[in-house]
């Protein structure tokens, strides 16, 4: 088996090897294109026929290439090499193509990376961002937000990252009748690629050619919620030039906490934890500030201050999936100058916005009966029978309010890109690629309750003890007071629904707390490269390539919130920050045949060598080169064996390096309270925190009764993330078993100093890291307060005692060492009369996930668990199945989803997390259930006539409604493995003029 340097695209293009939902492994032929540019610059189309005309996923061509309109014949770069025409070397490069789009009935992209196991989070809703990632896939669960070690392209070149927690491409800016196929390379690549490379390539290939005018729309039912997408596409072809226009529109309603009530924070009825608060509408009273609460002022009885007596939430005032709108533009063009000279510009545009609503927010806070803070609507609860003039309150503004507070979030995203093409004789071709992308992402709230006028108005200070000498923000002097407090200007928390009497102008100052967080991220790039043959060798061609980069990349960051001194309006943060990187880079590529079929060596029809490497200048922490070496071997009759080996790296993000002080755009203090039980070992002043029940004897204790400060910030001294990996597999096709295919991959991934800022569920489980967390007997002092939030902003009011402080350092602390093993296999049977059946498997399979902390950590195994760190779940056992039919225009397609069983080992979990002699986790945990769903996917295509070549579809995904498996945390599942959207139910229709 040889590796063609010309490709022609036609149905035996899409003769994939990839099972179930994948469409190629390394050795599969793939659709070409026009104009590469530079590495993995792929740019292919495929038949001009709608996508869902296509055969079942991994059916075997019915037509031949001269039978196909819109033929295209030129060579091509593919996702993993820099040179054009050949399929990389040693690689597992896994392509979901038109015809598994088509076997899906995919309309968006979300849904079209679900037939890829290999990819993280296959089973999300994809609306929304899921944990922190911003919509950007992630391979081998191998990073999201900060950490993230996946590059996603857009027709082989990068675009503007956006977002506003941690900056990530988000490929949904493209429009989805634009997507040619995805290309998945699941190895490090930055000796091609440079930063972010380290798990791999996701690659997403838009047309280049068509010829017609095409629209589509598709209506989405789910229970509580509802959707619909609509696109239109137009192209037009000449002999020497072609340009092309989409437009797509997607909107789909947010989805109410209420829709799904297994979601309910009060967990214990199936079988976990209460993740209720104390905070309630009326409020909940504590005589004293210590000891058992009172329910309401009414109350005469009280239950101790326990999370399992907790009563209230603001769960019914919420969204689990919020209201999201996208509006996308390409437009595509490239024309022939001269026989040697091609230009061509990509540009895209795309609109996001969502809304959620949320909370108005809660307080906790100390109220006086006496005093020169005296509340005038104070009330002792009624069956209290001590002495005590003052109390702890804590208060659902919910009540107070109502319904009205919103989040929403956005982005307006830009690129364009020009190529120039030149061929140098016949061997060579120069490429100069140039491209401008920016994104604007903002995250505004507006209805949450202002807590330093909630503070002014019960106990006449901004500090919710209600101290009237500790400084309202901390390293200042400043003391904001509103005394006395009457009628006119107090809030009421003791009186619920019509009977509260807090004034109408409290009420409007509650409400003056907009907040505003806005990242703008620019992109310039410039790229010059060449590649071709060197010289011939007895098995081959030598093909090299060559190239130089300059990117530079700029990040603009403001936020905007109250300043704890009272209304928004008149006292808010106003923090602006601004980083710059530069990088230059130069690379090469050189692939050496070693062996041929002419040369009749039993056993070994061809051997290919490829040697890459890549050297990057960051002018922020200096310089980093990494290489690969890349192997394979066909040894004939179908089988091809593969290897190789690589060094690859992430740079630390813009927002993390953040400036001197390792400020950046999240860098805040705020009040914090959480409900994990902490090990004395580690922190034995514990027993002398007043925790009910904790002794020095106790194995863990809770902390939930406990006020905290919770310190985010980032580190000026970050440095990039470094990975060593290496595989090797086996593909197949034998010619002795005709419409057999397949492939097997081992993988080994080796992360030093992965960015994360570690929260205090793995704080507290891990020994390394303890000295984040400290305790103060007696509470903090303001000078300890101080030092722990120097040129940190407040995110508002202070707890009325520090007990804790968390600090919460985005750097590189954590290291992994990751093997898995990804494999599919695709079986095709021709029957002529009875139509094309075809059943496959993919499934990725953890072997190894061990993580440590630091340079010294010692390695623990989290294999087969999620929660043990922030941002990387190691679930051993994803799975995707398909049986496909298609017979004349019906195409009919059932797919198998399946998420195997795991542990959760976050500090939620009902069974405690069981630690080592070093303190790290070694057992313990809840486990969590396999989950298993199934997709359907009819389309008909009608023939003759006047519906002749139009297409109607149905689709439904989890045809059982099968709910998300438990998971003890406050909305009872796993958002990383499994989403609550439940069954979706999908009509669609595609229309060609």
């Amino acid at each position: 088996m040889t590796n063609p340097s010309r490709f022609k695209l036609g149905a035996s293009a899409f003769a994939l090897t990839a099972g179930v939902a994948l469409a190629a492994s390394a050795n599969a032929q793939t659709p070409p294109s026009t104009g590469a540019t530079e590495p993995a610059m792929t740019n292919a189309t495929g038949p001009d026929t709608p996508a869902t005309q296509a055969p079942p996923a991994n059916a075997a061509p019915s037509l031949t290439a001269a039978s196909q309109p819109n033929v295209i014949e030129d060579e091509i770069v593919v996702t993993g090499t820099s040179i054009r025409g050949v399929q990389p070397v040693g690689a597992n490069l896994i392509s979901v193509g038109p015809k598994e789009i088509a076997a899906t009935g995919a309309q968006t992209l979300t849904q079209i990376l679900a037939t890829v196991p290999a990819l993280s989070s296959m089973g999300n809703a994809g609306q929304g961002e899921v944990k922190g990632s911003y919509y950007q896939p992630q391979i081998h669960q191998l990073g999201g937000s900060a950490s993230s070690s996946t590059l996603v392209l857009i027709d082989g070149h990068r675009t503007s990252p956006g977002g506003t927690n941690h900056t990530n491409t988000d490929p949904g800016i493209v429009p989805i009748n634009m997507i040619e196929r995805v290309e998945v390379l699941p190895e490090g690549a930055s000796s091609t690629y440079g930063s972010d490379a380290v798990a791999g390539v996701v690659n997403f290939i838009t047309r280049t050619k068509f010829d017609g005018v095409q629209v589509g729309g598709q209506y989405t039912y789910a229970d509580g919620t509802r959707g619909w997408q609509a696109s239109a596409l137009a192209g037009k072809t000449w002999d020497a030039a072609s340009v092309i226009l989409a437009y797509s529109h997607t909107s789909q309603s947010s989805l109410d906490a209420t829709q799904r009530p297994y979601t309910n924070p009060n967990q214990t009825s199936r079988g976990g934890t209460n993740f209720n608060n104390f905070n309630c509408g009326p409020a909940t009273l504590q005589p004293g500030g210590s000891g058992p609460i009172f329910l309401s002022a009414t109350s005469g009885t009280s239950v101790a201050n326990s999370a399992a007596n907790s009563p209230c939430s603001s769960w019914a005032y919420t969204t689990l999936l919020p209201r999201e709108q996208r509006d996308n533009v390409m437009a595509k063009g490239r024309i022939e100058l001269s026989d040697k000279l091609t230009l061509s510009g990509d540009v895209v545009y795309g609109v996001r916005r969502t809304t959620s609503a949320i909370s108005r927010g809660t307080l906790t806070a100390t109220a006086f009966a006496t005093g020169t803070q005296a509340n005038p609507f104070y009330i002792t609860p009624a069956g209290y029978t001590g002495t005590a003039t003052r109390e702890t309150v804590r208060y659902d503004f919910d009540d107070l309010l109502g319904r009205g507070a919103k989040e929403r979030t956005g982005s307006d995203s830009f690129y364009a890109d020009g190529n120039l093409n030149y061929k140098v004789g016949s061997n060579f071709e120069v490429n100069l690629l140039v491209l401008a992308a920016h994104d604007d992402s903002y995250d505004r709230t507006n209805g949450v309750a202002n807590q330093s006028v909630a503070t002014l108005a019960l106990n006449g200070t901004t500090n919710t003890a209600g101290s009237l000498t500790q400084p309202s923000i901390p390293n200042t002097t400043g003391i904001i007071t509103q005394l006395p407090l009457t009628t006119a200007n107090a809030l009421d928390v003791w009186n619920g629904g019509s009977t509260n009497r807090t004034s109408s102008a409290v009420r409007s100052l509650l409400l003056d707390n907009a907040t505003l967080l806005r990242q703008v991220f620019a992109v310039r790039q410039a790229r010059l490269s060449t590649d071709g043959k060197l010289f011939a060798l007895p098995a081959g061609d030598v093909g090299v390539a060559i190239g130089a980069e300059y990117l530079r990349t700029h990040l603009d960051e403001l936020q905007v919130q109250s300043n704890n001194t009272g209304p928004a309006s008149a006292g808010s943060n106003n923090i602006q920050l601004g980083f710059t990187r530069v990088v230059k880079s130069a690379f090469g590529e050189i692939r050496i045949p070693i062996i041929s079929a002419d040369m009749d060596i039993p056993f070994v029809e061809t051997v290919n060598l490829n040697l890459s490497g890549r050297y990057d200048h960051y002018n922020d922490f200096g310089t980093t080169t990494n290489p690969k070496v890349a192997v394979d071997w066909t040894i004939g009759h179908g089988f091809k064996l593969r290897g190789n080996w690589s060094t690859s790296f992430v740079a630390p993000p813009l927002d993390i390096v953040g400036d001197q002080y390792g400020t950046y755009v999240n860098s805040r203090y705020t009040t914090f309270t959480n409900n994990v039980a902490v090990p004395v070992s580690l922190y034995p002043t514990l027993p002398q925190m007043g925790i009910a029940g904790c002794t020095a004897t106790s194995v863990t204790c809770n902390i939930s009764s406990l006020q905290g400060l919770r310190v985010n910030t980032g580190d000026h001294n970050a440095g990039p993330q470094k990975g060593r990996g290496y595989s090797f597999g086996l593909d197949f096709h034998p010619d002795f078993f005709s419409g057999l295919s397949g492939q097997v991959t081992f993988w080994h991934e080796r992360l030093r100093g992965a960015v994360t800022g570690p929260q205090i569920g793995f704080v507290v489980n891990t020994a390394s890291l303890a000295h984040l967390l400290t305790f103060y007997p007696g509470g903090a002092t303001t000078a300890q307060i101080n030092a722990a939030t120097a040129h940190v902003p407040a995110g508002g009011a202070l707890p009325s005692r520090t007990d804790y402080i968390l600090e919460v350092i985005n750097s590189n602390y954590l290291n992994l060492n990751v093997s898995g093993i990804d494999a599919s296999v695709t079986y095709t049977l021709h029957t002529g009369g009875a139509g094309t059946f075809v059943i496959g498997d993919a499934i990725t399979y953890f072997t190894k996930f061990d993580q440590s902390y630091g340079t010294d950590g010692v390695s623990y195994s989290v294999l087969n668990t999620t929660g043990a760190n922030g941002v990387f779940p190691s679930v051993k056992l994803q799975m995707r199945a398909n049986l496909g039919w298609q017979l004349g225009g019906f195409n009919a397609n059932l797919f198998m989803n399946y998420t195997g069983h795991y542990k959760n080992w976050s500090s939620s979990a009902v069974t405690p997390v069981t630690l080592n002699a070093q303190n790290n986790p070694d057992g313990g945990g809840d486990p969590v259930r396999a989950n298993t769903t199934f997709d359907a996917n009819l389309a008909y295509t009608f023939s003759g006539g006047f519906l002749d070549g139009q297409v109607i579809s149905l689709n439904v995904r989890n045809m059982f409604n099968r709910k998300a498996p438990f998971y003890n945390a406050s909305n009872g599942y796993d958002g990383y493995v499994a989403n609550v959207l439940g069954r979706q139910i999908s009509v669609g229709a595609q229309i060609k003029f």
